[in-house]
């Protein structure tokens, strides 16, 4: 149990019953509870207990017990605290403040459920404390109510500049498909806290969830040089620099993430990939072998691995493992990919053009995808398909262009090329 804070929340227990709440008989003035929150203040909790029974033994009122509920949590005593702060909300409902303590006893014993109950009614007479605020936003969220979830973090972030409230709702918000939304709390939090490596992180990864590479690599590359030890780090900016079209720039990440945690199944699919696409293919072949090792049901590798083997003409493995990857995942991209690159190696113009349109459609960004498609188009005869799609080709080489000089410009990373057929 963390200590008391007196903040203006405690007060509310011992304020005067407003003047304009009418009395329908004369009732003797409330006792003056100022001198035991002072006790409280200085840690001297036997004494304000003895002052606060006196208090209630001589008629004290709602406010009395609930402060005396908040000093048993202050020395342990749980059962008994729950007691009194339950008999001052049943006798005054309205004690937002002691019903906020009551919640965070539950939560310390344990009882979520009831914590919950304590929490919405506490919300319902009043904002909550930041922490409980969080908390009840995190409750409401795992209900399936992301409004309510989001009404207790906007508050959280207006009254307190929270930055976890902020990172809580760029998550909500991404979950939610709202990029926008997303990359502009993520925005705010890290005014607040530029360098906070919790802050850094958290943008990098709802970043990525919205696919905004450049974002996440703003935040993962002042994060790969603060923490040199902490593999997830390159491998997310290896991740996010892929997700931007440079593959040419990801492999060094991605190879230091592998030197860090060298049998880490996704960073070797990563790597994989990357080296894929700077057409290492022999490079590309161990690292993919190594992650199958690791997690033989890996379609990810087993599709990577299928590129590999097609780069370097071991056309009947490649078609093996693409096959392998297409039985678990029929809309595959790079496993389409494969398929259509050896059936235009066997002539097969048809087939090869059927599997390159499932790949355009599982990633419709693929400069490679769209340049093979207009090759099997033009094998077929059908000349205006392939002009749509060496025309959609150069226009997704631009696109990825630009992403990486945007790249350069925010980061004065060293970019690779774009990337060819």
């Amino acid at each position: 149990m963390r200590p008391l804070r007196l903040t203006a929340a405690l007060w509310i227990l011992v304020a005067p019953v407003s003047a304009q709440t009418p009395a329908p008989t004369p009732a003797p003035a409330a006792a003056d509870l100022r001198p035991v929150v002072a006790l409280i203040a200085k840690g001297q909790l036997a004494p304000a207990e003895r002052q606060l029974r006196q208090i209630l033994a001589q008629g004290g009122g709602a406010k009395a017990r609930g402060l005396l509920g908040v000093v048993l949590i202050q020395q342990g005593k749980l059962e008994e605290a729950e007691v009194q702060l339950q008999r001052a909300l049943g006798a005054d409902p309205a004690l937002a403040d002691a019903r906020q303590h009551l919640a965070r006893l539950y939560l310390a014993q344990g009882k979520e459920d009831q914590a919950a109950v304590e929490l919405r009614r506490a919300a319902e007479t009043g904002a909550l404390d930041r922490d409980l605020a969080l908390k009840l936003a995190a409750v409401e969220q795992a209900a399936g109510h992301p409004a309510l979830a989001e009404r207790q973090l906007r508050s959280a972030i207006d009254r307190f500049q929270s930055v976890e409230a902020l990172l809580q709702l760029a998550r909500l918000q991404s979950s939610r498909r709202d990029a926008a939304g997303a990359l502009e709390s993520l925005r705010r939090a890290r005014a607040l806290a530029p360098n906070a490596e919790d802050v850094l992180s958290a943008s990098a990864q709802v970043a990525l969830a919205v696919r905004a590479p450049v974002p996440a690599i703003l935040a993962l590359e002042p994060l790969t040089r603060m923490c040199p030890t902490v593999a997830q780090y390159p491998y997310l900016l290896g991740v996010a620099l892929m997700q931007a079209g440079d593959t040419l720039a990801a492999v060094d990440p991605l190879q230091a993430a592998e030197r860090l945690e060298p049998d880490r199944a996704l960073t070797l699919v990563a790597l994989g990939l990357a080296l894929n696409g700077r057409k290492r293919y022999g490079d590309a072949k161990p690292a993919l072998l190594h992650a199958l090792q690791l997690e033989p049901e890996n379609l990810e590798a087993s599709a990577a691995l299928a590129e590999a083997e097609d780069g370097l003409g071991e056309l009947a493995d490649a078609e093996a493992h693409a096959a392998r990857a297409l039985s678990g995942a029929p809309g595959h991209p790079t496993a389409n990919l494969v398929l259509g690159l050896v059936r235009m190696k066997q002539e097969r113009y048809a087939e090869a053009r059927e599997a390159l349109e499932r790949a355009v459609a599982g990633d419709p960004g693929s400069p490679k995808a769209h340049y093979q498609l207009s090759l099997a188009c033009a094998r077929l005869g059908d000349e205006a398909g392939a002009r749509k799609h060496v025309e959609l080709y150069q226009a997704k080489l631009k696109e990825i262009e630009g992403r990486v000089n945007q790249i350069r410009a925010a980061t004065g990373l060293a970019a690779g090329a774009g990337m060819g057929p």
